[in-house]
């Protein structure tokens, strides 16, 4: 059975990132980010691998620490490897798709 996913709608909070779960299965998860300009998603790691895609907008996606970014505009990717530590912040009202397989079965705190 194929599932579409619809495009996303405003699901911005002025105080914090937003994280909205599209689907979850035992082999991966898919999940929307909404941030503000000038929010952020710490930098952190995942036993599974990650491919983010912006939506809308643009910001810089870290890999490693800080100090090293790529900044992505709409309808760019990213591929993180596991145990890479990553995050990314907005620099404009920005949302981003991370796929995220095997799924770790785990919330991330915003």
């Amino acid at each position: 059975m194929a599932l579409k996913i619809y495009p996303v709608g405003e699901n911005f909070d002025a105080e914090k990132p937003v994280s909205e779960k599209m689907i979850a299965t035992d082999n991966l998860v898919v999940v929307h980010f909404y941030l503000k300009a000038g929010q952020k998603i710490p930098l952190h790691s995942s036993t599974s691998e990650v491919f983010v895609t912006v939506l809308k907008g643009k910001g810089k996606f870290y890999y490693g620490s800080e100090d090293q970014f790529e900044v992505l505009g709409e309808e760019e990717s990213l591929y993180y490897q596991p145990e890479e530590p990553h995050g990314f912040e907005a620099e404009e009202d920005m949302i981003v798709q991370a796929v995220i397989t095997p799924n770790p079965h785990k919330k991330m705190q915003l």
